[in-house]
C-alpha cells in the first residue's frame, strides 16, 4: 500500500519478522522508516487496524495508548472533508495531523496541537517525507526511549528495542519528557 510520493506503508497482521520478510523490507532503501508491534485494545486485530497509520500523502504515524476524545475529534475532521476507513482512534490521530499540515504547519507546529487537542494517554511517532517527530501527552504514561548519533535518530518502548542499532553504545540515549515535541528535517 503506497501513500505519496515517498512514503510507503506496508502493514499487516504477524510478527515483525514475518512482515519484514513479506514486504522484503531488508532490501528497501530510504531515510527513515517506522515500524510498530501493536497490542489492540479497542479495535480488532485486522490488517486495516494495524500500524502505520496514514491519512495524507506522504505521512505515517504510529501510536501508543489512547484518545478518549477520538469521537469528537473524528467528528470535527469529517465536517473538515477528512475521510475515515476504520473506528481505530490511531487513524483520528493520522488524520489530526494531516488535516494541521493541509492547512500550513509543519510536523512540530502539528504535533503541538496535539497537547491541546486531543485527550488520552499517547505517544505519536511519525513520518513525513522529509522528517520525523515524536511527541508524549503531559503525562507521559506511556513508556518511551529516543537514541541519537550523527547517523541516525532512534525511537522505542524499551531501551531493549534499541540495543541492536549500530553506534548505539556512542549515542545520546535518553527518556523524551512529557507534553515536548521533537522532530528533524532534512
Amino acid at each position: 500500500m503506497g501513500a505519496g510520493e515517498a512514503v510507503e506503508i506496508y502493514k499487516e497482521v504477524g510478527l515483525p519478522e514475518t512482515v519484514i520478510d513479506r514486504f522484503h523490507v531488508r532490501s528497501m532503501t530510504g531515510t527513515h522508516g517506522i515500524g510498530h508491534t501493536r497490542m489492540a485494545t479497542e479495535s480488532a486485530v485486522t490488517t486495516m487496524g494495524a500500524h502505520p497509520f496514514s491519512t495524507g500523502a506522504d505521512q505515517c504515524l504510529v501510536h501508543n495508548g489512547s484518545l478518549s476524545n477520538h469521537n469528537n475529534v473524528r467528528r470535527e475532521l469529517i465536517r473538515d472533508g477528512m475521510k475515515f476507513e476504520t473506528e481505530n482512534d490511531t487513524e483520528v490521530a493520522a488524520a489530526y495531523l494531516s488535516n494541521r499540515m493541509a492547512h500550513g504547519k509543519n510536523l512540530g507546529e502539528a504535533l503541538e496541537g496535539t497537547l491541546s487537542d486531543l485527550d488520552g494517554f499517547f505517544t505519536f511517532v511519525v513520518g513525513t517525507k522529509n522528517g520525523f517527530g515524536v511527541v508524549r501527552d503531559p503525562i507521559a504514561c506511556k513508556p518511551a526511549v529516543m537514541a541519537e548519533t550523527d547517523q541516525y535518530v532512534a525511537f522505542g518502548s524499551e531501551y531493549r528495542a534499541l540495543t541492536k542499532l549500530p553506534g548505539i553504545d556512542n549515542a545520546r540515549v535518553w527518556e523524551p519528557e512529557p507534553a515536548t515535541v521533537y522532530f528533524w528535517e532534512h
